[in-house]
């Protein structure tokens, strides 16, 4: 399965409910997904399975909401929070 760098917020905007992951002005030689393809989609802190939709030149994907999990965040990332800053 294929995993895909996503924007989940993308799924608000039309058409609602579908993660946009190329639209037509990217160029192709072919479609790097073939329609119905099934994805493993993944954001900064989510991931989910999904279906790929090729739709009028976009490459969507419809999120399998049975299969939303939370990506914890990393210890690294953790310390680097709470590390001292340099002055400016």
């Amino acid at each position: 399965m294929k995993r895909v760098s996503v924007d989940f917020n993308t799924l608000n905007s039309e058409p609602v409910g579908l993660v946009k992951i190329a639209d037509p002005e990217d160029v192709f030689e072919s479609p790097p997904f073939e329609d119905g393809e099934r994805v493993l989609l993944v954001d900064d802190d989510l991931q989910a399975e999904g279906h790929i939709i090729l739709w009028h030149g976009w490459i969507l994907a419809r999120p399998d909401p049975t299969t939303y999990k939370d990506i914890p965040i990393s210890e690294e990332y953790l310390r680097s929070l709470s590390a001292p800053r340099p002055k400016a």
